[in-house]
């Protein structure tokens, strides 16, 4: 199921929290901010993702919905950072990694660490599919 992270920017006082969280749970900040906002990755559906599109070595696959990148087949070339139009791919220099935002698919929590921060109640998760059903 495409899940995706939808920022309420009425509800968000653009305190860093959010960015601060994922910096602590994955080491480098995978959102970034646009006009003192948090812009988290996902908006892409895999087969138009400019990052999978020019991946060499096919290191960027979908799972469970999200678009993952996996770090032992990555070989760091950085053109995934570099055709992201939204630049939200990060090279984490501490783990010499290219990273992106999972949801936090790829750690512990129940829910993302930039959510569960957020005390303002700014960022949502919605499928695809609850989306839809909006209209």
């Amino acid at each position: 199921m495409k899940t995706l992270l939808v920022v309420d920017r009425q509800m968000c006082t653009e305190c860093q929290d959010c960015i601060n969280a994922c910096k602590n749970e994955h080491g480098a900040a995978r959102a970034k901010t646009i006009g003192n906002y948090p812009v988290f990755c996902l908006q892409c559906p895999p087969e138009k993702a400019p990052c999978v599109k020019i991946c060499a070595v096919n290191a960027i696959k979908e799972e469970d919905g999200v678009l993952l990148v996996d770090e032992d087949a990555c070989i760091k070339c950085l053109m995934c950072i570099t055709y992201c139009p939204w630049d939200l791919l990060v090279f984490n220099e501490e783990k010499k990694s290219v990273q992106k935002c999972t949801l936090c698919m790829d750690s512990d929590g129940i829910i993302p660490a930039c959510v569960e921060a957020c005390k303002d109640n700014a960022l949502k998760l919605f499928s695809v599919e609850d989306l839809e059903n909006l209209k």
